[in-house]
């Protein structure tokens, strides 16, 4: 009854279920690595490892989420025209161009960089990574929004910061 309750709180409240819910895990996995916390450990180790075969998903997630600040950086696009990085692209051949140039570089750059370096810092590899993916994902979908409320995504923002950061402090 008593969870009933509080998931009945969790949906009428302004936030999405899910990103409460995934704020009290991430929440209570980062304190159990600080403190460590033997079946907190324990368990994100078991999940690390139970999830390992998808550290090729999310490395793609990154390497999406990068790109995809590199290209809302150097792009601009409208529903009559599309400019690349400067005025210099007189066509849109020229900006096809560039941009498949730009992003083949930053794809290989990403490709070949990232994984390693993720891999090489972490123990947690996947989790921290899709922490990061969501962190960084939910601010690559609302860069261009001009009214855009935070306040609305914080929890999700919150928890995967907490999953991406959280295992290297310890």
């Amino acid at each position: 009854m008593r969870l009933e309750k509080i998931h009945r709180r969790i949906k009428a409240s302004n936030y999405k279920p899910w990103q409460v819910y995934l704020l009290t895990a991430s929440t209570l996995g980062g304190l159990g690595l600080y403190f460590n916390v033997g079946i907190i450990t324990s368990a994100l180790r078991t999940i690390e490892r139970a999830s390992s075969g998808l550290e090729w998903l999310v490395i793609l997630g990154i390497q999406g989420v990068l790109i995809g600040f590199v290209a809302e950086s150097l792009y601009e696009q409208g529903n009559r025209y599309a400019k690349a990085a400067s005025h210099l692209f007189g066509s849109k051949d020229r900006t096809l161009f560039f941009r498949i140039g730009v992003m083949t570089v930053v794809s290989g750059i990403i490709t070949k960089v990232i994984p390693s370096v993720l891999e090489r810092a972490t123990e947690y590899f996947v989790i921290q990574t899709a922490g990061a993916v969501i962190a960084l994902g939910i601010f690559l979908i609302h860069q261009g929004s001009r009214n855009w409320n935070i306040q609305t995504e914080w929890p999700a923002i919150v928890a995967g910061a907490i999953l991406a950061i959280a295992p290297s402090l310890v």
